[in-house]
């Protein structure tokens, strides 16, 4: 006897299961949860990730670029969150009688994070010269002529 044949709200969900990367028996379980409750076979999942493939590999590619230009990614966001916090942290401090030594860590690990992520503080300057190449230091000493 064949299987039934899924509801369109049971596909749209296998659809949405597939791209999430789930495996046939992981769709199944939370497929038992579903209002209708269903099974599928391995088959009826394939045909899914082949007929939704270059759709999945679209929004992936999409979601990815969408994560590198909003939320954390961007420098200004990271900067926001931690002086969010800094703030935070200072009015625990002031309205404390003892400013004791792991909220000062705690600060100083925060204004340090924030000079890090706003360029205040370099950890590697390299220097060199034209094209990469060694630097040339031309040395001028100004300072009273005596005669010889």
């Amino acid at each position: 006897m064949p299987a039934p044949s899924l509801l369109k709200k049971q596909r749209e969900f296998v659809s949405q299961c597939v791209g999430e990367g789930l495996e046939t028996d992981e769709i199944n379980k939370r497929a038992a949860k579903f209002r209708p409750p269903f099974q599928i076979r391995r088959s009826l999942a394939d045909y899914y990730r082949k007929k939704n493939g270059v759709k999945i590999d679209e929004i992936k590619e999409a979601g990815e670029m969408d994560a590198l230009c909003t939320g954390l990614s961007i420098r200004e966001s990271r900067v926001a969150i931690l002086q969010e916090v800094t703030s935070k942290l200072l009015l625990m401090v002031r309205a404390s009688v003892d400013f004791d030594e792991p909220q000062y860590r705690q600060l100083r690990g925060l204004l340090d994070d924030i000079a890090k992520e706003t360029g205040g503080r370099k950890l590697n300057v390299e220097h060199t010269g034209k094209d990469g190449g060694d630097l040339e230091l031309n040395i001028t000493i100004n300072g009273p002529r005596t005669s010889s």
